[in-house]
């Protein structure tokens, strides 16, 4: 029988320890203060503000309350022994094989289901929120994990955290290996706290963004930013992680995404939103400011310059917002920036495209790409679980009559909204996956298109398509991936559909990637945001333009608890 303590119970233990007189007390007092500022500041929020807060974020507000909860009742602290778990870390750290395979329903395994409850019964089994990179030969993936998180903090309160882990494949994404955990550097007050996105630029150059929950920087000042962890051996090894972006602590940065220039190898973007409380910038005096920003490194992610602003709204004195960047590289070096509008006026929300063509020293005004109508029930889908419409942006790269076109994807709610019980909860929008492109440059976009609308022989009263990752490959084809409640009337049970368009949007043909579908069931890790399932699961194709077809990393719960898994689509060797 397992006897191990909880991460929740170990966690305890060690704050017990530590508030005792350890020699490590100021800096775990230090971490804790820290994610409370952060907790205190998010809560300054207005509550529609705070729905656009990524899993990220939320999540160290759960951690926030685990911290802070009345561990009084655990008993003598003396009897209670992690000793156990040290070992677990050093195996865990140790190189491994190729994760056994193949995955349920014909997928590939991403993450290590062995490393699963090996630390805790109520923690360290949740990996989500996938982003991958593929350059040649060479895929790594990069994912959300409770397990790190017991593998660092669980293990040593004190000293540098990380929810984030990797994967990486020298195969072209047929096998990988788990690296275990994203190295959090050996700063102690460092916490790379999730969200992350990888990016390549050669088969042994990955690079992977992530939020910075609390760092400190050569004078010991606090900061919250982005981490940058660069790999040079095609992701089996990490260094320690680079502020990208680091602003005092009346700032929380959110939701991080990284982008590679295909023109200039050393050129690297990174847009975030910026929650300021600074209340003193020149844009939204004694206001709250939420921004849109871009930070630009020309030396691959050594140095980063200062932040550009995307855009930028007064909460307070507009009511408008903006959240869920996604930048993306056209192939002569133009940076465009997709991300969803709040407007306080209407009830529609909006997708906008931002375009810089100095390399982000500077935005155009952005342009509306469409309208959008929030998922489900204001942004909570059957089940329980939050949902966003955050655009996918992709251009293509091609040699073909169509290189440069800009490709937008998103959730809709729009064209199946039905009453819902309209005492308590009003309305369900039944979200569709849209597409609409530009072949002007990001000018003018096309109508929005659904990739699958509902079939004619759904018997239920609609179903659910949400998270879209979008690609474009070598050929000029198009990939779009998603998850699908179509297999069920009741809409329940999540399926992993993909769809490619070979003749630039014009028509899709799909396919089901994930022939085990799986029922949500989050709420049940500790340090998992209670309505939690990710953010997104992002699309690739390979950087390099040496292979056709598409690679994808997702979740699934078959086991139930979420792990990492991929579907190879239409491939050309």
């Amino acid at each position: 029988m397992n006897t191990k303590p909880s991460l929740v119970a170990a966690v305890s233990a060690v704050l017990v320890l530590l508030f005792a007189g350890s020699a490590t007390a100021q800096t775990a007092t230090d971490k804790k203060a820290i994610i409370n500022k952060t907790r205190d500041l998010i809560n300054k929020l207005p509550p529609q503000q705070q729905k656009l807060l990524s899993s990220g974020a939320r999540r160290i507000l759960q951690l926030a309350q685990v911290l802070n909860d009345d561990h009084s009742k655990i008993g003598d602290a003396g009897t209670i022994t992690i000793s156990p778990k040290v070992a677990g870390l050093a195996a865990a750290l140790a190189p491994l094989a190729p994760i056994p395979g193949p995955g349920p329903g014909g997928t590939t395994r991403v993450s290590d289901p062995r490393l699963d409850f090996v630390d805790s019964v109520m923690t360290s089994f949740t990996q989500s929120e996938t982003s991958s990179a593929w350059c040649g030969n060479t895929v790594v993936a990069g994912y959300n994990d409770s397990g790190a998180f017991a593998r660092t903090a669980g293990v040593n309160f004190a000293a540098a955290w990380s929810f984030s882990s990797a994967s990486y494949s020298s195969d072209s994404g047929r096998t990988f290996v788990d690296i275990g955990v994203m190295n959090p550097g050996t700063n102690p007050i460092n916490f790379i706290a999730g969200d992350p996105v990888v990016a390549c630029t050669s088969p042994s150059q990955f690079y992977y963004s992530s939020i910075f929950a609390s760092g400190a920087d050569s004078n010991g000042n606090f900061f919250d930013g982005v981490a940058v962890n660069i790999s040079s051996d095609g992701g089996r090894t990490w260094s320690d992680p680079v502020a990208a972006v680091a602003k005092d602590l009346s700032h929380q940065i959110d939701k991080p995404w990284l982008a590679a220039d295909p023109t200039n190898a050393k050129r690297l973007y990174v847009t975030y939103t910026d929650f300021d409380f600074s209340f003193t910038s020149v844009r939204c005096p004694n206001d709250i400011r939420i921004a849109i920003e871009l930070v630009t490194s020309a030396d691959g992610g050594t140095t980063w310059g200062a932040p550009v602003v995307v855009d930028d709204e007064c909460v307070f004195a507009t009511g408008n917002s903006v959240q869920g960047s996604n930048p993306v590289v056209a192939p002569d070096g133009t940076v465009y920036v997709g991300y969803e509008f709040y407007p306080a006026a209407v009830p529609n929300n909006e997708i906008h495209l931002a375009k810089s063509t100095d390399h982000g020293q500077t935005f155009a005004a952005p342009v509306k790409v469409s309208d959008v109508l929030p998922n489900g029930n204001l942004g909570l889908l059957q089940g329980g679980f939050r949902n966003n419409e955050f655009p996918q942006v992709a251009i293509d790269r091609s040699r073909g009559s169509s290189r440069g076109t800009i490709y937008v994807a998103w959730s809709d709610g729009i064209d199946n909204v039905v009453q819902d019980l309209p005492v308590f909860f009003g309305t369900y929008a039944y979200p569709d996956v849209m597409v609409a492109k530009s072949v002007d440059g990001g000018h003018t976009f096309t109508v929005p298109q659904a990739v699958s609308p509902q079939p004619s022989n759904f018997t239920g009263r609609g179903r659910d398509q949400f998270f879209p990752g979008l690609a474009v490959d070598r050929r000029g084809a198009v990939g779009v991936c998603y998850y699908d409640r179509r297999q069920d009337p009741q809409n329940t049970v999540i399926d992993r559909y993909c769809a490619v368009s070979q003749n630039h949007g014009a028509s899709w043909q799909e396919q089901r990637v994930s022939a085990a579908n799986w029922i949500p069931a989050h709420a049940s890790d500790g340090v998992i945001n209670l309505t939690y399932i990710g953010d997104y699961d992002a699309l690739t194709n390979d950087f390099l333009l040496q292979h056709g077809g598409f690679f994808g990393a997702f979740e699934v719960q078959t086991n139930g608890n979420p792990d990492v898994v991929a579907a190879r689509l239409g491939t050309e060797e």
